[in-house]
């Protein structure tokens, strides 16, 4: 594992982790944004077993940091996930000796960022996504109303929630000190505001796919999503999967959220999603 600065941002150093496949026909990479409601997570978070399964199968593995809110803002956050492509597209070959073709994936909110950089037209195009119970926009309702999952916790009051804001940016969120921020975002129907800041319709518009407008230029999409999820709804992924030109959904039953973490559950939707990938290198 080769881990580099890709950039620096008030003082932060954004860092990626790079695992060379072992098979000497590997051309691609998979770029990785972690999960986390863009509030909390880790650029290593990924299970091994997953990571392995990318390598084995002739694909490096780039996994990247981006900024947290709500130290850090959505605006700079993408920015932090597109200089991560830049950088990537510039250095590929002479940081890492591979070809800078890549695929995006992200998981929960980092397959919110890889839809957003798959669609943008400043960037160089990915071949392919791999959206793990992500999402296209961020004006959906579920994520501005109260959740009634998350109000069956534990309230978390705004001066806990005050309290855990610290005062510098930060590219590392461990679950055990800002999940509470995400909770509480999610029983007040707050994300956005906490997220984002004072918003206008105008301002969401560049951080929003919308299905007429964006999906047709996305690149080919593998979906896993469970039936059963209580954090992103099953609905995303349905409207992924029927309004993108070339996509592919797999679905699990009766499972939560981050079904994966469970690598027992988790192993056949990645093994899916390579068979997905392989299709378009063999055309």
């Amino acid at each position: 594992m080769q881990t580099v600065i890709f950039a620096k941002k008030n003082n932060v150093e954004l860092k990626g982790d790079f695992y060379k496949s072992p098979r000497s026909d590997a051309t691609k990479t998979i770029i990785y944004f972690h999960g986390g409601g863009l509030i909390w997570g880790l650029r290593n978070d990924l299970p091994e077993a997953y990571r392995n399964l990318f390598l084995e199968a002739g694909y490096h593995f780039f996994a990247v940091d981006y900024r947290l809110a709500p130290e850090t803002k959505l605006p700079d956050i993408y920015e932090d996930a597109q200089d991560a492509i830049l950088w990537f597209e510039a250095n590929a070959r002479a940081e890492f000796g591979v070809s800078n073709a890549f695929v995006l994936f992200g998981r929960s909110a980092g397959a919110y960022l890889a839809l957003q950089l798959a669609a943008d037209a400043t960037l160089p195009n990915a071949d392919a996504v791999l959206s793990f119970y992500g999402y296209p926009s961020i004006r959906a309702d579920w994520y501005q109303t109260p959740s009634a999952h998350y109000a069956k916790l534990p309230t978390i009051p705004a001066d806990l929630k005050d309290a855990l804001v610290g005062q510098e940016e930060l590219t590392e969120g461990f679950i055990e000190k800002r999940y509470a921020l995400y909770i509480y975002c999610r029983q007040t129907g707050k994300w956005l505001d906490e997220v984002f800041g004072s918003t206008n319709a105008a301002d969401l518009e560049a951080f929003c796919l919308e299905e007429m407008r964006d999906f047709s230029f996305l690149p080919p999409v593998f979906i896993a999503h469970s039936t059963t999820d209580q954090d992103v709804p099953y609905s995303e992924a349905e409207k992924l999967a029927k309004t993108t030109f070339e996509s592919e959904l797999y679905t699990v039953h009766d499972l939560e959220h981050d079904f994966d973490k469970n690598t027992d559950a988790g192993l056949p939707a990645y093994k899916q999603a390579l068979a997905f990938l392989d299709q378009f290198n063999q055309e």
